[in-house]
């Protein structure tokens, strides 16, 4: 495996979880009940694990990362992503996060895809699987709480 192309893809990966993180920090603070607002510091929470599992990731613990099967509801692929707002509505922070996840999600699925080296397939498809978890979170909760 290429070292150099790894730390690459593990440093990308670990900027797109500081994005994520400061993003379910600014929802949490716009969120305008208190329910909402834990629901997205849970998730920076989220961000940061992710973040610290990356900067700790080697090369060696690729082969150990364990990859789960995550339903998609696919919910955000109908939808239309909305800009941030400090007025968003609860229904519209979780459609920009589900937005978010998706776009993370098809990422990393895609340079799966075009990536030569098994050895980084299951780096990819752990990555995919995280994005995919979160996205399945926020789906059920809009499910549950926006479409009921």
């Amino acid at each position: 495996m290429d070292l150099k192309k790894y730390q690459e893809i593990i440093q990308f990966a670990i900027d797109k979880e500081i994005r994520s993180y400061d993003f379910y920090v600014k929802a949490s603070q716009v969120a305008r009940y208190s329910g909402a607002r834990e629901l997205f510091i849970d998730f920076s929470r989220e961000e940061e694990k992710h973040r610290k599992l990356l900067e700790d990731l080697s090369v060696e613990k690729i082969d150990q990362l364990k990859i789960e099967r995550v339903p998609d509801l696919k919910i955000s692929d109908y939808m239309v992503d909305v800009e941030f707002q400090p007025d968003l509505s609860y229904a519209d922070i979780l459609r920009k996060a589900m937005k978010m996840e998706e776009r993370a999600l098809r990422l990393y699925t895609d340079m799966r895809e075009s990536n030569p080296e098994q050895e980084l397939e299951k780096l990819f498809d752990f990555l995919a699987q995280q994005e995919a978890k979160h996205k399945y979170q926020l789906e059920k909760k809009y499910d549950d709480e926006i479409l009921k």
